[in-house]
């Protein structure tokens, strides 16, 4: 999907080889290469003059993540099920080398010599508590693998790690420290560069999953995918500052630096004030009678919504009621706001309430780990949801 910035919304799709996980731009901003998770794996890439998919760089393994060098001259694809990472040569489109480990690779960042080119990565690893050192430019080669400190054992938070103790870092903007997020200890750590001598660690919120920087490098922010926030801690004090309230499940976050012209476009009535009127149009009532009730109701040969709508899904509702009860008030209101979430006002097939769950051949998405509920548009689910979202009360 391509997002116009002015008015934050979905202006263009590019098709691409497979199913997407995460994508990379280019520094400065002609291409975007995309992770294709889906097998064989490969690197699309986007020319984002023609908004075309122009090559496809297939790769070991599905690709979990892309990242582009500091100095725009590679982008590095890391594999979970290939174990593998990919150094791809921006300007040939052609990949140069790969290098195995003995368990998936999941996040990386990178170091730099004085002239910005890159010197060494460093890469997280499924089921390690840490990350590992790769020399990038002599020896292309693990060199070293650091383990981030422990905490008593009941204060660990053990369940929904997914492989992944530790999951997102980044060198920040300045080069003089790294960051790595513990989903167990619920810490970012700190390292000094070049030395990796250990700085500090932070206590954020629940399942830290990703981090970024202000561009002066005096903050890290930090998404906690635990705890529906974003925790904002201090570089020079390694303290927590505040942690922002955002929505469910935030497991990416990143730094754009944008025009102020932009930023007062996002505030003017035809754009966030004019969302922010539809959005009041849903009703609450007709939702907790007729929409609310779909999320608990069986299925044959499925499971119902909440058995994995209750749990650390971006759709995440409250906890399932006992068997033929229904939520209380306060329930049924926080279920609804995470609904209206998932809504586009008006455009019932824009929402991804109803398009993630809707077969493909009738116009949903062709992804969904729950699998699909209605097979057609017509279904009475579907048709009741819809009718919600375009403002009906009754």
């Amino acid at each position: 999907d391509v997002v116009d910035a002015r008015t934050l919304r979905v202006a263009h799709k590019v098709p691409l080889s497979g199913r997407p996980n995460n994508v990379a731009i280019r520094n400065d901003g002609q291409r975007v290469y995309v992770a294709i998770v889906s097998s064989p794996g490969a690197v699309d890439v986007i020319d984002t003059n023609s908004m075309e998919l122009v090559k496809s760089i297939l790769t070991a393994g599905g690709v979990h993540n892309t990242f582009i060098s500091p100095d725009s001259k590679h982008v590095i694809a890391g594999s979970i099920s290939g174990r593998n990472l990919t150094v791809i040569d921006a300007e040939s489109e052609i990949a140069l080398w790969t290098l195995f480990f003995d368990a998936g690779v999941r996040p990386m960042s990178f170091e730099t010599h004085p002239d910005g080119s890159t010197r060494r990565i460093f890469v997280q690893l499924s089921n390690f508590h840490g990350f590992a050192v790769v020399n990038f430019d002599e020896r292309r080669e693990e060199q070293a693998r650091v383990e981030l400190p422990t905490i008593p054992e009941e204060e660990r938070h053990t369940e929904f790690l997914q492989g992944s103790p530790s999951h997102g870092q980044g060198v920040a903007p300045d080069g003089r420290t790294l960051w790595l997020c513990s989903k167990v200890n619920s810490h970012v750590y700190a390292y000094s560069l070049p030395d990796l001598e250990y700085l500090g660690g932070v206590h954020v919120g629940s399942h830290p999953d990703w981090l970024t920087f202000s561009p002066d490098s005096k903050y890290v922010y930090v998404a906690n995918a635990g705890s529906n926030s974003t925790s904002v801690v201090s570089v020079e004090t390694l303290e927590e500052v505040t942690q922002i309230p955002v929505g469910q499940v935030p497991k990416r976050v990143i730094t754009a630096v944008i025009p102020a012209a932009t930023v007062t476009a996002w505030s003017t009535a035809d754009t966030g004030s004019s969302a922010s009127v539809d959005r009041e149009a849903l009703d609450y009532e007709f939702y907790r009678d007729q929409v609310e009730p779909i999320f608990i109701n069986k299925r044959g040969g499925l499971a119902r919504c909440v058995v994995c709508h209750a749990t650390r899904t971006r759709f995440r509702l409250q906890a399932p009621p006992p068997e033929g009860a229904t939520w209380n008030a306060e329930q049924s209101r926080q279920n609804f706001e995470t609904s209206r979430r998932m809504v586009v006002p008006g455009d019932p097939l824009g929402s991804r309430l109803l398009q993630l769950p809707l077969a493909e051949e009738a116009g949903g998405n062709p992804f969904h780990p729950g699998g699909k509920h209605w097979t057609s548009q017509t279904d009475p689910e579907w048709q009741t949801i819809a009718s919600w979202i375009r403002g009906s009360r009754n």
